[in-house]
């Protein structure tokens, strides 16, 4: 199965890959052939950076090979970039006829961070861990939920994202136990959050974490829709009246 997976939570990512479609009988997590990845940190460009992103992905492979589908963030992340992700991925589905799956953010920096955890700790510490995951949201908040594994390729949220504050984090984080892993870009810009715990997948999205995390719910049957998880209002709002002028 050939997956382009975008996200645009913070920066923009852009992953083009081949993947078996069923997990290895022995439980491991999915490989990915990867064909294109590339990736720029700029939080404003997303509009100028998919474009080229996307047509230099798409004539990397010379095989002829169609795109099966499109994986793409669904947030919670800042309004602009988050909305320019969705549309270039609902835009090039529907030109292909293919599917285009959302993954919500958090989840793939969940996995992304277990994934190293695993890689430092093993299989059996991973699958028993929690992680919190805090992205920054900008206000001075951060975007958190909370998860445990769900196999080699998915997680299991333990409640709502939601958007709070560092210390309200740091305040649900300690409330998991001295276990507990931290995760995040929030946890890197807010080190409180944390309170010196070392910080995994210091990002705000994962584009080959979410092609792994989509395979493995479309491989249960599970809908993945492309609703955008904003969470708040965008700063910009359209006036919904005129205002009265005071009676003189």
């Amino acid at each position: 199965m050939r997956i382009l997976s975008i996200d645009s939570s913070l920066g923009t990512q852009l992953l083009l890959c081949d993947a078996e479609p069923d997990a290895p009988a022995d439980g491991a997590a999915r490989a990915l052939r990867i064909l294109s990845a590339q990736a720029q940190e700029d939080s404003r460009r997303h509009a100028e950076s998919l474009g080229p992103m996307l047509a230099a992905a798409l004539a990397a492979p010379d095989d002829g090979a169609p795109l099966d589908v499109v994986v793409v963030a669904t947030g919670p992340a800042p309004f602009t970039g988050l909305r320019a992700g969705l549309v270039t991925a609902r835009a090039l589905a529907r030109a292909r006829r293919i599917p285009a799956c959302g993954v919500p953010s958090l989840d793939a920096v969940a996995r992304r961070a277990l994934d190293e955890f695993t890689a430092e700790q093993g299989r059996e510490a991973a699958d028993a861990a929690t992680v919190l995951v805090a992205t920054d949201a900008r206000r001075k908040e951060v975007y958190c939920a909370a998860y445990r594994a769900r196999g080699a390729d998915d997680v299991e949220p333990l409640a709502a994202p939601a958007v709070t504050t560092p210390l309200a984090a740091a305040e649900r984080l300690a409330g998991l136990g001295s276990a507990a892993v931290a995760a995040g870009s929030g946890c890197v810009l807010y080190p409180e959050i944390a309170d010196g715990r070392p910080v995994l997948a210091p990002a705000s999205g994962s584009a080959g974490a979410q092609a792994r995390i989509a395979l493995a719910r479309l491989a249960r049957g599970e809908e993945l829709g492309t609703e955008p998880l904003y969470l708040r209002l965008a700063d910009a709002q359209v006036p919904t009246g005129r205002k009265r002028a005071l009676a003189g």
